[in-house]
């Protein structure tokens, strides 16, 4: 069968944004080399008494370089399997574009969000200096926000391509008939951001921030406990909902209720999240050209976010107790038992 024009642009797509990654990645590693020259010889703060760039940034800069070669061998690979038509390479599509399409959507969020707030303005700033600087920021963040949704506007279009009949038969193989699976395809979609996600989890192990659970801060062997068992509930989330069993469903529904039991906490007493804020804004400041934000500032956005966090937790209970019945173990056929003259 023809390549769909649309699989073509899809496949061009997908390497265009693969070789910026790699380009982003290969700053963020020179980033990382001058980063440790930096802090071997001591840098500019020897000259100038500026606070050091702390120890902990090489790493972290390398851990983001990997995750950016990662994803860009991960969209290169989906491109040549879009050439080739192979069915994975559909799935793979359909999970760039879902995630696509979250992260836009929670990004354009923000910004629209930062946008309508008014930003913080340093003492002694001149008023009509603050004007332009509110103007500029607004502007920027404007910006921001139409990138993003063009962004989630791509993700959305290919998980409506992908899924359209056509295109569905020509990934079908050589006998043209549309396979259909067990698991649903935002079931699939939760799967993978949560194997995905429990790497993420490891890596905030060997971070310097701390924990924080109910407002508990927590430090040392406690927090990288705490990710530890996070990122094995994620890897197994992420086993249970691709291998449609039920312990996946009911464990899957058990996280979100935690995630949502603590989400609500923070929304009603945002608080509880200043001091682990404060804190990391301690860790952050030796990066931080801009001076921190005020209390209120922080959390009005921290209610914003964790607002948008509820929202997002009762939508993927939604798609889980909707799809429920595909959980059920399959029933076996009755054996018939050949009876003996």
């Amino acid at each position: 069968m023809k390549r769909p024009s649309g699989v073509t642009v899809s496949a061009v797509l997908l390497v265009l944004g693969s070789l910026f990654q790699l380009l982003l990645a290969a700053l963020m590693a020179l980033g990382g080399v001058l980063l440790q020259k930096q802090i071997a010889t001591g840098g500019p703060a020897a000259v100038t008494g500026a606070t050091p760039m702390p120890g902990w940034m090489p790493i972290f800069e390398f851990a983001m370089v990997a995750i950016f070669i990662a994803l860009a061998l991960w969209g290169i690979l989906t491109a040549v399997g879009l050439f080739r038509l192979r069915r994975w390479a559909r799935y793979s599509v359909l999970v760039i574009g879902g995630g696509m399409a979250l992260l836009g959507l929670c990004s354009i969020l923000s910004m629209l969000f930062m946008l309508f707030v008014p930003m913080p303005v340093a003492a002694g700033v001149d008023a009509s200096q603050a004007q332009s600087a509110q103007t500029f920021a607004r502007v920027a963040f404007g910006v921001i926000a139409f990138f993003y949704a063009i962004l989630c506007a791509v993700g959305v279009s290919w998980l409506v391509y992908f899924n359209l009949r056509p295109v569905r038969a020509a990934f079908a193989g050589a006998t043209g008939e549309l396979v259909t699976s067990r698991r649903p395809f935002l079931i699939s979609v939760l799967s993978i951001l949560n194997l995905v996600g429990a790497p993420g989890c490891l890596l905030l192990v060997f971070l310097p921030m701390p924990g924080v659970i109910f407002g508990w801060l927590l430090h040392g062997w406690e927090k990288a406990a705490l990710y530890l068992v996070f990122a094995a509930l994620e890897a197994a989330v992420g086993v249970g909902l691709w291998r449609m069993k039920k312990w996946g469903y009911q464990l899957t529904l058990g996280f979100m209720a935690f995630a949502l039991i603590q989400s609500v906490v923070y929304l009603v007493r945002p608080s509880l999240v200043l001091r682990y804020t404060e804190e990391v804004s301690g860790i952050m400041r030796p990066i931080q050209s801009q001076p921190p934000l005020p209390a209120g500032f922080q959390t009005a956005m921290n209610e914003a976010s964790f607002g948008f966090s509820v929202l997002i937790i009762l939508a993927i209970a939604a798609v889980l107790i909707h799809y429920r019945a595909a959980f059920k173990d399959p029933v076996e056929p009755p054996q018939v038992t050949a009876s003996h003259a």
